[in-house]
């Protein structure tokens, strides 16, 4: 890794260190630093918990949500990973799959130390699903945060991905310039963020090759047939929800509205950063998968009748050629109309 004196046109080379040498430690900084600015781990994350003590004694690094309501267990390692912190982890997600929403409202107080419903709260402003999604099913994540992994760990990692286990691993890399100015790279390495739809959707074609069951039981592509009264409710009352994701699916129907035609995912993303949803393309991206997980919610029928698109046939696939039907483009005008008036009065 270089730094650049762009005033005087040079680079000069940061020297790679450990964390070891650098006297930092894994509890007390690190997880300090990533509790503070969870974004360092490459998305929007809420931080539940810290240093979480489990019945058998044992603790959590990290506890967070993600948007779609998963929690999301961040196992740390200051320099090497081992070769057993996958198993580690997994363990502790396996006891995060039993806490009930409530629990997690009460570990999350405690780490603000604030009221449970100021805790509440936070979490419901923060999540783009429904709270009583919370922690439903297999839904729980796990993040691998280490200098370097083992290479038994990234084999393992690879095989637990093929069979549904969402787990991400990112290399934490520290760097010193000659002021002693310390700097920190996170690169997630597994899967590679370029290959992300790619890998996830290899990882789903192997898991229906095996004639395993879909983990995400909420999914669904099946349209509704609802009469045009009733659809109009159920997407004004999508519209009215309180959440981060309505801006931006107003945007998204926008975009779709502003020619009667197909619009690749590509061509969505530019546009949704150019409305300033996402502080860059890639965050955009992000937010567009999200309106795409929302979109394929096996509560939302109402918006697959009226939104068509191609892909998306398994979870995590990625899907295309958005659209709006024909039959319910000024329904849909008509709506977005309506929000923009009221958000603007308010």
């Amino acid at each position: 890794m270089y730094k650049v004196d762009a005033e005087h046109r040079r680079v000069s080379m940061l020297t790679p260190k450990t964390f070891t040498e650098l006297g930092v430690l894994e509890r007390f900084d690190v997880q300090e630093w990533i509790a503070g600015s969870p974004g360092i781990l490459g998305e929007e994350l809420l931080m539940i918990a810290k240093e979480l003590e489990l019945p058998t004694r044992i603790r959590i690094d990290l506890l967070a949500v993600d948007k779609n309501a998963n929690l999301v267990i961040v196992e740390l390692k200051r320099d090497a990973s081992g070769n057993t912190v996958e198993w580690q982890a997994i363990k502790y997600a396996s006891y995060c799959s039993t806490f009930t929403t409530e629990q997690i409202f009460t570990f999350h107080a405690e780490y603000l130390q604030s009221s449970i419903e100021e805790a509440q709260s936070k979490i419901e402003q923060f999540i783009d699903e429904e709270p009583s999604g919370l922690n439903q099913g297999q839904s729980q994540r796990i993040i691998l945060v280490a200098r370097e992994f083992h290479s038994d760990v990234a084999s393992a990692v690879l095989w637990l991905r093929d069979f549904g286990v969402d787990i991400t691993c990112i290399r934490l890399r520290a760097y010193e310039d000659s002021g002693g100015d310390l700097f920190i790279n996170p690169e997630i390495i597994i899967p590679l963020p370029e290959a992300r739809d790619y890998i996830e959707g290899r990882e789903s074609k192997r898991r229906e090759e095996k004639q395993e069951p879909a983990i995400a039981s909420s999914f669904s592509v099946e349209p509704g047939h609802f009469d045009t009264a009733a659809l109009e409710q159920h997407l004004r009352d999508t519209l009215d929800r309180p959440s981060d994701l309505t801006p931006r699916l107003v945007c998204f129907l926008e975009i779709l509205l502003s020619e009667d035609r197909t619009f690749d995912r590509e061509e969505i993303i530019g546009r949704l950063f150019e409305s300033g949803i996402g502080s860059s393309e890639g965050q955009a991206g992000r937010y567009l998968s999200n309106l795409s997980q929302f979109l394929t919610k096996k509560g939302n029928p109402h918006l697959r009748q009226i939104i068509a698109f191609t892909g998306g046939v398994s979870p995590g696939s990625p899907k295309d050629d958005y659209h709006i039907r024909p039959a319910y483009r000024t329904l849909v005008q008509h709506l977005v109309d309506e929000w923009n008036t009221d958000n603007t009065r308010n």
